[in-house]
């Protein structure tokens, strides 16, 4: 019960008409005074704390400005009743007043200091009066904390509205408090021994570190994420993880604790805002994780239309008299979009879309943990202690594979990526073109080149290959050696005749192919002017970078009658021409090495 109200603002008060109810119904442990009676509550340590609903009288000021001593009247202790059933009501501002008689049980316990835990985070105001003993003296100053206070003002520095107190001795006792929510709610107070309380909320807090180090980590992955690949759905995903760690906290109490205890205001506002935040993002991501523009554009309407909705609702909830249409608003969408996300999920993997499975799952666990909390709120379902718990361990759990599901979505769309590149090149090659200097590739050449030897005619085929270029890509990166290699095919074409070709074979390696039969003078001099144009500097993003170039050059048919042949009679000449001084010739003929 400690942890059941701790989310309940924006979810309504239904379900804590149902835990009042069975705070009612069920026996009191350590007690055997029946329910609903005006009797002292005989306190005792609990492990578990004890139950004192149904020991409180409580009745509604509607004035709102009733003070202790007021309430304190014999015709305002008469207003005191002790329902049937659960507290019941419009949601709505209001003012309850709790009294609630205290005796111990056993005398030796009258050193003993006492917790006075009301299981809540979100209300507004709590003020405790008392205790006060039979002659009506307060034995302690009032203490007045809740949401509107700074974190100073919790007397037992617990994220939960606590009051300490003492019972010098085995007389009754009287304490009261009053309390102001934007909602109605029964507050099932518990009375604790203070180590025990300290002792039993370890494992909570270690329990809420751990989902909170799950959050901040995936906000971070998400981060990472978004600078990387600079897409919209790792913004929406970002803001979801930050959404849900800051709705969690808030529902904890850590928000007001930690960075905002000072602050009160700026925590009541995150409080408020975080739950629509966490919807709205998680709306958007969804509908980015789904393409359902692409697979549902009708869902996608839809969806567009409840994150307006909820847009305007948020706006309307923070500055507006009617925070409750707000948190109406989240929990309905919040079981509306499972409907809408799920059908887009299904149709999606009828698409084939492997992603949707994993947003399914994910959407599967909301609808076991939130919409179960949602549902309980309306009534529909009973409550349970650990259902916050649960509700929290799965928005954690969600928030993960919906971290896989983008995972996947990365591999689907690089696997999608290598085909179409795989494909594209392919089509290049079909078509004989280089992708990259849009000269011929190696099968444009074979295509020419074999038309010719099977025509028996003759033609020069240069090999050539850029010297000085591993130290442009090393020194400049691949986009320098790129724009070097755009450039040589443009200075080759400039030498050429309309009926010659030039082809990039791989890499810097290059090949031009010179139809008919000119003499080895004008070939010779081709090849002069093409390393010539070579050496000239080319200028990428501010910088000169030079290579230099050498050719070997074959002839069809004198130096072979295959494609095959020739290139490696001009590869032997080109590496021949690499082996000369530095101010030989930049070429070399196949016929000069065999005559050598």
């Amino acid at each position: 019960m400690l942890k059941l109200v701790v989310g309940l603002r924006w979810l309504g008060s239904g379900a804590a008409v149902a835990l009042a109810w069975a705070a009612l119904v069920l026996p009191v442990a350590g007690q055997a005074q029946p329910a609903g009676r005006d009797v002292p509550a005989p306190v005792a340590q609990h492990p578990g704390g004890m139950r004192v609903v149904p020991f409180m009288g409580m009745f509604e000021d509607k004035s709102r400005q009733m003070d202790i001593e007021a309430v304190r009247q014999p015709e305002n202790e008469a207003r005191f009743a002790y329902p049937e059933n659960a507290l019941k009501g419009a949601e709505s501002d209001r003012v309850l007043w709790f009294r609630l008689r205290l005796q111990l049980a056993d005398p030796a316990d009258a050193l003993r200091e006492w917790l006075l835990l009301v299981p809540t985070v979100s209300t507004h105001e709590l003020r405790f009066y008392g205790p006060y003993d039979e002659q009506g003296r307060a034995l302690a100053e009032p203490v007045v904390t809740g949401m509107r206070h700074p974190w100073s003002t919790r007397p037992a520095g617990s994220e939960q509205m606590a009051w300490r107190f003492k019972l010098p001795d085995a007389g009754v006792y009287t304490v009261y408090f009053r309390v102001e929510s934007t909602f109605a709610r029964f507050y099932a107070a518990t009375v604790w021994d203070l180590p025990d309380y300290l002792q039993a909320t370890q494992d909570k807090r270690m329990f809420d570190g751990v989902c909170y180090g799950l959050l901040l980590g995936l906000v971070v992955f998400s981060t990472v994420m978004l600078l990387v690949f600079r897409e919209s759905i790792y913004a929406w995903y970002l803001v979801s993880c930050a959404g849900a760690l800051l709705a969690l906290a808030g529902f904890n109490g850590h928000t007001l604790r930690y960075p905002f205890a000072h602050w009160p205001e700026a925590a009541g506002f995150f409080y408020s805002i975080a739950p629509p935040l966490w919807a709205i993002s998680k709306l958007m991501f969804g509908r980015s994780l789904l393409r359902l523009s692409h697979f549902a554009p009708r869902l996608d309407k839809v969806v567009l239309a409840m994150v307006a909705a909820l847009a305007l609702a948020t706006v309307y909830g923070l500055l507006g008299s009617h925070p409750l249409w707000l948190f109406r608003l989240v929990q309905a969408s919040v079981m509306a979009s499972t409907v809408v996300l799920t059908a887009g999920a299904v149709v999606a993997m009828r698409r084939r879309y492997w992603p949707a499975v994993l947003y399914s799952a994910g959407v599967t666990l909301l609808l076991i943990g939130i919409c179960a909390i949602v549902v309980a709120s309306w009534g529909w379902v009973a409550w349970t202690p650990q259902q916050m718990d649960m509700t929290q361990t799965v928005l954690v759990a969600e928030s993960i594979v919906f971290a896989a599901a983008m995972a996947s979505r990365v591999r689907l769309l690089r696997n999608s990526e290598e085909a179409l590149t795989v494909r594209t090149q392919e089509l290049v090659e079909a078509l004989g073109t280089d992708a990259l200097t849009g000269a011929a590739n190696r099968a444009g050449l074979a295509s020419r080149a074999g038309s010719a030897i099977d025509e028996n005619r003759p033609f020069a085929l240069l090999l050539l290959d850029l010297d000085g270029f591993k130290g442009v890509n090393d020194s400049h990166g691949h986009a320098a050696g790129d724009a070097v290699l755009a450039t040589m095919v443009q200075r080759l074409r400039a030498q050429l005749r309309a009926e010659d070709m030039v082809a990039r074979l791989g890499g810097d390696e290059f090949a031009v192919l010179i139809a008919g039969a000119p003499p080895r003078e004008v070939i010779a001099a081709m090849a002069r002017r093409m390393a010539a144009s070579a050496a000239e500097p080319v200028v990428f993003e501010g910088r000169a970078l030079t290579v230099g170039m050498s050719l070997g050059i074959a002839c069809h048919p004198t130096d072979g009658t295959t494609l095959a042949d020739l290139l490696r009679a001009a590869d032997s000449a080109m590496y021949a021409c690499k082996r000369r001084p530095a101010d030989g010739e930049c070429y070399a003929f196949a016929s000069e090495l065999r005559v050598g």
